[in-house]
């Protein structure tokens, strides 16, 4: 087991864009959380900012950190330098593992083995992933960074899925009466303006005849 973790105003920027900011939550005993967002977003940093906070803070909390495999060479290659890695961190039996898209150079084989370990993993997961199949089965909890915050939904991703089709259909809910509104607004600037045109010619008319 390990004590309650605590993220309060945590921020991550670089000079030219911000990835998110003041992102503040807790994170208890066997809690199951993805990271997701586009690349460039900040999952990674966010994943060592998480690894980094436990070291520095001294916390008693026995983790293990497999950082994203970058190879230059095949896929057999990232494959076998992750498991290697994966192996010599649950060796260690951690109360939380750190995991950073860790299917990228696996084969279907040595991903089904992954999902087996993480599906049977009894401590704290917190993983930066795009791999729906484990959004699905092996998290709890989702950490979506997007347009400078951190989103929490709790669920897996078909709970995520569904929330964001509920904001989406909102949000398009709110752009159509937008566009009536601004559709009414423009027919009674247009009738407007026609009333006033039409007063303008019979004052004009009235003018003539009474010149005349």
């Amino acid at each position: 087991m390990h004590s309650l973790i605590h993220i309060k105003d945590f921020s991550l920027s670089f000079p030219n864009k911000t990835c998110f900011e003041n992102f503040s939550m807790q994170i208890s005993f066997r809690d199951r959380i993805a990271i997701i967002g586009r690349n460039g977003a900040g999952k990674s940093s966010l994943l060592s900012s998480i690894a980094h906070t436990i070291s520095e803070k001294h916390l008693e909390i026995s983790y293990g950190h497999v950082p994203q495999i970058i190879t230059h060479f095949d896929t057999s290659s990232g494959g076998e330098r992750f498991n290697k890695s994966l192996s010599q961190v649950l060796a260690q039996h951690p109360s939380m593992l750190l995991l950073d898209e860790p299917t990228n150079h696996l084969d279907s084989q040595n991903r089904k083995n992954l999902l087996r370990i993480l599906e049977a993993y009894a401590g704290t997961l917190i993983i930066v992933t795009h791999d729906k199949e484990i959004l699905r089965t092996c998290v709890d909890t989702l950490w979506h960074i997007n347009e400078g915050k951190i989103s929490i939904f709790h669920g897996n991703y078909n709970t995520y899925m569904d929330e964001m089709r509920k904001r989406q259909a909102s949000i398009t809910h709110q752009i159509d009466i937008w566009n009536n509104r601004k559709k009414s607004m423009h027919q009674i600037l247009m009738k407007e303006q026609e009333r006033t045109a039409k007063s303008k010619k019979m004052g004009r008319k009235k003018s003539q005849t009474k010149n005349g």
